[in-house]
């Protein structure tokens, strides 16, 4: 699987792509159809008005490319690795439902 990391308005160090290696590493190893993924990660610089801080303000969004679907996340904290944990449990769930919709329409052969 290749993986894609890219950085709006924030570089991309080491720990952060081996974060985001491992977290979709062990999320995909069961399901080896995944053709390619893209991780976008923003930090967004506007702030607040009242508190002159910015809140919510590091992004990431993702979309993992399977056979003929795509899924997509984003999630959004104050905090890069924290947003990079929502990404990947909102990716997880997709997957897990992806994963069971194909178990359904999967048809019998005998």
């Amino acid at each position: 699987m290749q993986i894609t990391i890219r950085g709006h308005h924030l570089s991309i160090t080491p720990a952060i792509e081996q974060a985001i290696r491992s977290k979709f590493a062990e999320m995909t190893k069961h399901l080896d159809q995944v053709n390619s993924m893209q991780v976008k990660l923003t930090k967004d610089h506007q702030i607040d008005k009242r508190s002159k801080k910015g809140s919510s303000n590091h992004i990431a969004e993702a979309i993992i490319r399977l056979p003929g679907t795509e899924l997509f996340a984003q999630a959004c904290a104050d905090d890069m690795y924290s947003s990079i944990k929502k990404l990947s449990e909102k990716l997880k769930r997709q997957l897990d439902k992806h994963r069971k919709m194909q178990l359904v329409y999967t048809p019998l052969v005998a």
